[in-house]
């Protein structure tokens, strides 16, 4: 068993005792394609939230990679696996202020992640969310060369700020569009220590238990130029309670 299926399968065990108390869980599968380099990628997220607030998930992640990495499912290889610890605290009926923290793993680097969001419901129908995270991306100690400029082969910090709006119409649909703001120490894209995306969510709710989902986002094609790509996401959440 690989090390981020192993992490998965130990998170749900951990898990199982405390099933009765939760308030929510899912498993989410989702598969990306972005359209100008066509790579190809996959994540499957276990989630899970205890009637205090308290939740956990953890994702596997794998991407297709060599001379077929356009071909969806081919040449799969490990993309790294994701932990991460939340805190839903009520403030009032409307408002969650949400503290949380991940560790992103790959075989190259670890990502520590701290983010605090702040979530506001409008009404029946919409609702407001911001947050702001600190990514501090950690390099493999034996691939580090400090005399290369803006941290090409160095530890790197991103302060990301986010913002979304949803919409959930009474029905199946539910509708959510996010914008994101990078500031780096890094050459991230046009030659420029700054970046952004955004991206529309769809989804719709088969039943309480099946909900498929879509979404475009408007992301980089790499660092050096100007030139963007959409990106494409198809998946699936299967809601256990």
């Amino acid at each position: 068993m690989n090390n981020p299926l192993r992490t998965l399968v130990t998170v749900a065990t951990l898990c199982l005792p405390f099933y009765v108390s939760a308030d929510s869980a899912s498993i989410n599968y989702r598969h990306q394609m972005t359209e100008e380099d066509s790579a190809h990628a996959d994540r499957i997220k276990l989630g899970y939230r205890l009637d205090s607030g308290l939740g956990f998930e953890a994702e596997m992640k794998y991407r297709t990679a060599g001379d077929r990495k356009d071909v969806a499912y081919d040449n799969m290889v490990n993309n790294g696996h994701e932990f991460t610890v939340s805190y839903n605290h009520k403030l009032s009926p409307q408002s969650t202020l949400t503290p949380a923290f991940q560790m992103d793993s790959s075989k190259d680097s670890t990502s520590y992640k701290f983010g605090l969001k702040y979530t506001y419901k409008i009404n029946d129908t919409f609702y407001v969310a911001t947050r702001y995270r600190m990514d501090m991306k950690k390099l493999d100690r034996d691939q580090v060369n400090s005399d290369l400029p803006d941290h090409i082969k160095d530890d790197q910090d991103t302060h990301r700020i986010e913002g979304w709006v949803g919409y959930t119409p009474a029905g199946k649909w539910a509708f959510e569009y996010q914008a994101i703001y990078f500031k780096t120490n890094y050459i991230r894209y046009d030659n420029k220590k700054s970046d952004y995306e955004q991206n529309l969510i769809v989804k719709y709710k088969i039943n309480k238990q099946w909900a498929p989902f879509m979404e475009i986002g408007d992301v980089k094609v790499n660092s050096t130029s100007d030139d963007r790509q959409a990106r494409w996401r198809l998946g699936v959440q299967y809601n256990f309670m």
